[in-house]
């Protein structure tokens, strides 16, 4: 019974806010600090989670024994939450990148701009 309660209850929570994700589907804060590609790697993200989350209630109906089980299952979750952790940390990394490039070349341009007889403005 509490397999059963466990799929549906995860699947209730997780899976449409992975599939909002991955629509691009964001509250305005975060629309407002994230490019609309960081939204759906972590939609991506969140679908890896979920699938994560289904692990132990499978192997615990596949009829494997409870240790093996119980092995197989830490091993495959573990594995699981690392790769959607490198996926929300790679999609971080990504967009602070992009920050950095665009802001240093305003800063560049700005620069340019103020330099004496540089054709710029001249104020």
């Amino acid at each position: 019974m509490f397999l059963w309660l466990w799929l549906i209850g995860w699947s209730a929570f997780a899976l449409p806010l992975a599939i909002a994700s991955l629509r691009g589907w964001a509250p305005k804060s975060a629309r407002r600090r994230t490019t609309p590609w960081g939204i759906r790697v972590r939609g991506v993200a969140l679908l890896v989670i979920w699938v994560g989350g289904l692990i132990v209630p499978l192997l615990q109906w596949s009829g494997l024994d409870t240790m093996d089980a119980a092995f197989l299952g830490s091993i495959v979750e573990v594995g699981f939450l690392m790769f959607a952790a490198g996926l929300m940390g790679g999609s971080q990394l990504g967009e602070w990148f992009y920050r950095r490039a665009v802001q240093s070349k305003a800063l560049e341009s700005k620069a340019v701009d103020e330099t004496p007889g540089s054709g710029g403005r001249p104020w």
